[in-house]
């Protein structure tokens, strides 16, 4: 039965792949032709759960291997992964759904919608597969795959981005300070000081790499601003979902989409904190001063 099944699934995954990079000369760009298994629950369901399985971290697995299914026992790490990356799925193929629901889905079963929908809101933070044409995407849903493909999977794991753990320490921090509270709490804990610097500088130094390719692109060609956007967040984020415009720009914006992946791949903060070198610094501080923000 075990071997029924391996031949049936692997036959069907090979024959998909076989159709993955066929080239259309009515289409702009290649066409991941894995549409054709937009409705196959097997193929989606066994290639989502490899992603997410490769996207949550291997801290995460350690965790889960050794304190099972007891909730109340696992690190804080481990809670703020699983319950992003939850949210992150649900949400993200929630609000695919209804931005595509007249257009790339139109026409399908309602089934075949929800499916889909999964399968996208999934991939786009770290795989770059797809069962729908991501060049005939609407504008909206290209935000909320930018949205994924920028924060990408968790530490520790195969998949890019500024990591989950990134966004909530910064979300837990503002909510903190808006709400006047004694410390960055969640999940009971108190979050360290130092976390919070260090999301503030991948998140920072990832949108100044986002913005500074962005508008390097920009002047090298003009093209959309909505398509050279999703090329760089799609680089940056080390996903390799395409909006069809990646095989006509120019040498340098090519270069530039090399250079963003490969900051994406090593991680922005090693990049940055590789041009520091070693400095020797006096153990003296500045005096503080106040200024005004907001």
């Amino acid at each position: 039965m075990r071997l029924r099944f391996i031949l049936i699934f692997g036959n069907k995954l090979i024959h998909s792949y076989n159709h993955d990079f066929n080239y259309h000369p009515n289409l702009q760009h290649r066409t991941i032709h894995s549409t054709i298994y937009s409705d196959d629950w097997l193929v989606n369901t066994v290639i989502m759960l490899l992603i997410i399985i490769g996207g949550i971290g291997f801290l995460v697995w350690d965790d889960l291997s050794v304190k099972k299914f007891q909730w109340k026992k696992y690190h804080l790490h481990t809670k703020i992964v699983l319950s992003t990356t939850g949210f992150l799925i649900i949400g993200g193929a929630v609000l695919f759904l209804i931005l595509e629901k007249n257009n790339v889905l139109a026409g399908m079963p309602v089934k075949e919608q929800i499916l889909c929908s999964l399968f996208h809101s999934v991939t786009a933070r770290t795989a770059g597969f797809n069962t729908t044409d991501t060049g005939a995407l609407t504008e909206g849903s290209k935000l909320v795959t930018m949205i994924l493909m920028f924060i990408g999977g968790s530490p520790g794991s195969t998949a890019g981005g500024i990591k989950t753990t990134t966004v909530v320490v910064l979300i837990v921090f503002v909510r903190a300070n808006l709400m006047e509270a004694a410390g960055c709490n969640v999940f009971n804990r108190r979050l360290d000081e130092t976390a919070i610097r260090k999301a503030s500088v991948v998140m920072c130094t990832n949108l100044f790499l986002i913005l500074t390719g962005t508008i390097f692109m920009e002047i090298m060609q003009p093209f959309s601003l909505a398509d050279v956007m999703f090329e760089v967040f799609s680089a940056m984020g080390t996903v390799g979902m395409s909006a069809g415009i990646t095989r006509d720009v120019c040498m340098a914006s090519r270069m530039m989409l090399v250079f963003l992946m490969f900051c994406g791949r090593i991680g922005s903060l090693t990049f940055a904190l590789s041009l520091k070198g070693h400095r020797h610094e006096a153990p003296i501080r500045k005096p503080v001063e106040e200024i005004t923000i907001g």
